[in-house]
């Protein structure tokens, strides 16, 4: 969907903190830079065409108008959030062109094609709205211009291709989120592109067109990951076996999802949960 963001009272920006029981999916655009902290929760993480696997600790920033989506894997479990949105000239036109803020500026550049921070710097406690440790609101955006800068100086990966986005309307953005809606639901089925099509009421032929041309990304690549991730959780949170948590993400054959697997992981399914066993 598209959305139209408000800022928080007496800010310049909006802070967001929730806890539910899953992330449904919800794929949506905005013209706001979009922070995102999950401290609790897993699922898969859809910004531009790339679509990868979120944990607790997953921080990202988003640019403008850069289509994403978390959804929640598996059942029912704590999903802690903190979402801040803000725009460029939050603290005043011009502000992230000084020199002294250059890498700052650098950043939000990269950030048309969403970042991940594999070793992010500390949260501030004082970016908080509640309890002991809250701020009155000049306090509260000095502390988030000050994790801004901490965030440009520790490495970073893009995550989504450059490539030439499509302005997304209200109906559009609709008809994607229902077909990842639609993925998240049945992934664990034999889920046809005609069903995902008809959850969007369009064609197969017209569905694959128009998530590829709004996410990068081909609705069976996006399957796939989806069903991949939802076999990460049972490989580290379970001790069935790897052909029946095979069958249970979704997939049809063992050999299948052996390969699919490495695919997206880079590693055998087996090597996975040893891997992560091991603390590695």
């Amino acid at each position: 969907m598209v959305e139209h963001l408000t800022p928080s009272p007496a800010l310049s920006w909006r802070y967001t903190q929730f806890s539910i029981g899953r992330l449904d999916p919800y794929w949506h655009v905005h013209p706001e830079f979009e922070l995102t902290l999950i401290s609790k929760g897993r699922g898969t993480r859809l910004v531009g065409d790339s679509v990868e696997e979120y944990q607790p600790g997953d921080l990202t920033l988003i640019g403008p108008d850069l289509p994403h989506s978390y959804v929640s894997t598996g059942e029912d479990m704590p999903n802690d959030v903190v979402v801040i949105h803000f725009r460029r000239d939050f603290l005043g036109a011009g502000l992230f062109e000084k020199p002294a803020f250059a890498n700052v500026a650098a950043m939000l550049d990269d950030a048309a094609n969403g970042i991940w921070f594999p070793d992010p710097p500390a949260w501030p406690a004082g970016l908080d709205a509640t309890g002991p440790d809250a701020l009155a609101p000049p306090e509260r955006t000095v502390e988030l211009l000050r994790l801004l800068v901490a965030m440009s100086r520790v490495p970073y990966r893009l995550l989504a291709a450059a490539q030439q986005r499509p302005a997304v309307s209200r109906e559009v953005a609709g008809r994607v989120d229902a077909m990842v809606a639609a993925i998240h639901s049945g992934y664990e089925s034999p889920l046809t592109l005609e069903e995902i099509a008809a959850a969007a009421n369009l064609t197969p032929s017209a569905a694959s067109r128009l998530f590829a041309r709004c996410t990068g990304s081909s609705i069976t690549r996006y399957l796939t990951v989806v069903r991949v991730n939802a076999a990460c959780r049972l490989l580290r949170e379970t001790d069935r076996p790897v052909a029946t948590i095979a069958g249970d993400a979704g997939f049809a054959n063992l050999s299948n999802f052996n390969r699919r697997f490495r695919t997206v992981k880079r590693m055998s399914p087996s090597d996975y949960r040893a891997h992560f066993r091991t603390g590695k």
